[in-house]
């Protein structure tokens, strides 16, 4: 089921570096009805354009990777996170600066409706396990394995 869909400006932000010197991103999953909550990332988005991804984004300086959840949320699906817990975190290797650490939360509560609030994202969509599996490109790729056990649980 789409929920969204949208085309308007974005804003950037500065981020922080983990211990390895690898830029680290937190991502929520959204969990309901056995289904995840996937954003399409806009076509001209410099890494994994028009790729489905978990809603998310950059650890800034100052913050830990569960505090940059709750406040990605809020700031690209206007949802605020009530019950969530630590799912596993894997490292993405790119291209050359290209390497990331990514910090996956399962939220099972929040208040808000799921919404596209800036143009980093097209569109959301509910999947199931299955759908991820066959139907969605993901960004990064790692993150299908763990996203099929999440939509399952």
């Amino acid at each position: 089921m789409i929920i969204a869909k949208s085309r308007s400006s974005g804003q950037h932000r500065r981020e922080t570096d983990g211990e390895d010197g690898m830029p680290e991103i937190a991502l929520g999953a959204l969990r309901e009805n056995g289904s995840i909550l996937l954003a399409r990332r806009s076509a001209g988005r410099k890494m994994h354009p028009d790729r489905w991804s978990l809603p998310g984004g950059h650890v800034e300086d100052g913050e830990d990777a569960e505090t940059a959840m709750r406040r990605e949320l809020i700031e690209e699906i206007g949802v605020t996170p009530t019950r969530w817990q630590f799912a596993g975190k894997f490292v993405s290797e790119g291209l050359a600066g290209a390497s990331a650490v990514f910090h996956v939360y399962s939220v099972d509560q929040w208040q808000g409706r799921p919404r596209l609030i800036d143009d980093e994202h097209t569109e959301l969509r509910w999947f199931t396990a299955a759908a991820i599996q066959f139907e969605a490109e993901l960004a990064p790729a790692q993150l299908g394995e763990m996203l099929a056990k999440l939509a399952i649980r």
